[in-house]
């Protein structure tokens, strides 16, 4: 009876892990039916997200406050990368054929694997990675500022082309002079501040003469300015951080495996209850899957954002008419599906103690049997169909007899449960919500 208990445990660790990635997987699909394959990968980057703040941060400490802010690091890369996709990848192909964003799904996820194989020892993309994020986000603040109407159908890329202007060419001053002089110094910052600031707001002002005439840009000058001058501050504050902090980390290859930290309290010693060895990571893993499942219950019933994605799931169209921002509601289910993933990240490098760039493969793979297994869909059914889904995986390793049995056969054991399910309850355990939309 022991036996069957521990296998039990081990089961239901497995199966939580498989859970709070497949919530990801059917999330999305209940809002945009979408199977969005890169998924795993996003899983992936929340272990290597955890990793690198815990390099950048902690390096050498095991503290168990360490964790959180692991996890928060963790959720910041996954959310980013999750977020981007969906921007850049998906939303342009929402109503192209089924089979092109399940196509370019596939792209997402060899690209990821192979950037961070190929570049996550080269910390030096992250240059080219921020400068793009600073066009973003000088763009939103001179915004802020700007008295002209940005969002205007007909003048709008008019309007922002000048801000652009003035954010890419304060961009390509601090890019000159940071390839003259890379040591930090008051003089060249000042240079790349003052100049970036004189550079952008000539190139956003002429910009904007050219384009809306000299009333119009007589107004952007002020917001123009502002967007140079972020440029320069913001560009600048990173290159301290990465002269300080990045450049002084000595980064793992992720050709090979690498090693996860490990965490007071959450790792160490296993525990024995009557008998029954528990890990620790363990208990966080069902932990945060209990945590995570009832907090995104709440959100999902009880809070105005859930009912607006309940109301896009049932009919996008409708809700778009009723004034629901549908494609904000996109966007906060990639956002939920990061989160997740990225806490299933840390929760698998503490349970193997160790990370690599093609974990998010199988275990995508496994999280999408889940899904389906438990109903694609029913976030309920997500639960369920991980936790049956790494039990049956446990038992058959331990009491599958024969060449039948064992490790290397639990995969196909797994794959045999869901042929099973879709041939006698094709709808999944729970019953996947099937909604005539208008």
């Amino acid at each position: 009876m022991d036996q069957f208990f521990q296998q039990l445990v081990i089961g239901l660790t497995l199966g939580s892990l498989y859970a709070l990635i497949a919530v990801g997987y059917t999330v999305v699909y209940g809002i945009v039916q979408l199977i969005n394959f890169a998924h795993g990968e996003v899983f992936m980057i929340g272990a290597f997200g955890a990793l690198t703040t815990y390099l950048l941060f902690f390096n050498g400490h095991t503290s168990v406050w360490i964790l959180p802010v692991m996890i928060i690091g963790a959720m910041a890369a996954s959310v980013g990368t999750a977020v981007l996709m969906e921007r850049v990848a998906y939303r342009p192909l929402r109503n192209a054929p089924r089979l092109a964003p399940l196509i370019t799904a596939i792209g997402i996820s060899v690209f990821l694997q192979e950037f961070i194989r190929l570049f996550y020892e080269e910390p030096a993309w992250t240059i080219f990675a921020v400068s793009g994020l600073t066009i973003l986000v000088t763009y939103l603040i001179g915004a802020r500022f700007s008295k002209v109407p940005l969002d205007h159908p007909i003048t709008r890329w008019r309007d922002r082309a000048p801000l652009f202007a003035a954010t890419v060419f304060a961009l390509a001053v601090w890019m000159v002079l940071r390839l003259l002089e890379r040591d930090l110094s008051v003089l060249i910052t000042l240079a790349a501040v003052v100049g970036g600031l004189i550079v952008g707001t000539a190139a956003g002002w002429l910009v904007a003469a050219g384009l809306t005439g000299q009333d119009r840009a007589r107004a952007l000058v002020q917001p123009v300015a502002i967007v140079a001058v972020a440029t320069g501050v913001l560009l600048e504050i990173f290159w301290l951080f990465y002269k300080e902090v990045i450049g002084k980390v000595e980064w793992p290859s992720a050709k090979l495996k690498i090693p996860f930290p490990q965490i007071d309290v959450v790792t160490g010693q296993a525990l024995e209850i009557g008998g029954i060895t528990v890990q620790r990571p363990a208990i966080f893993t069902i932990g945060a899957l209990a945590i995570c499942t009832a907090l995104l219950w709440y959100f999902v019933n009880r809070t105005r954002l859930g009912r607006g994605m309940l109301a896009v799931s049932q009919d996008p169209d409708t809700a778009r008419l009723m004034g629901i921002n549908v494609d904000r509601i996109i966007v906060i289910a990639f956002v939920l599906g990061a989160v997740l993933a990225s806490i299933a990240g840390v929760a698998q490098g503490v349970q193997d103690s160790n990370i690599g760039y093609r974990m998010g493969f199988l275990a995508g793979l496994k999280a999408f049997t889940a899904a389906v297994l438990g109903g694609i869909g029913n976030i309920q059914g997500a639960v369920v169909g991980g936790l049956v889904l790494g039990v049956v995986e446990s038992m058959a390793t331990q009491y599958v007899p024969g060449q039948f049995g064992g490790g290397s056969w639990k995969d196909v054991w797994a794959f045999v449960i869901l042929i099973l399910v879709l041939v006698f309850r094709p709808q999944g355990l729970l019953g996947a919500r099937v909604v005539d939309r208008a």
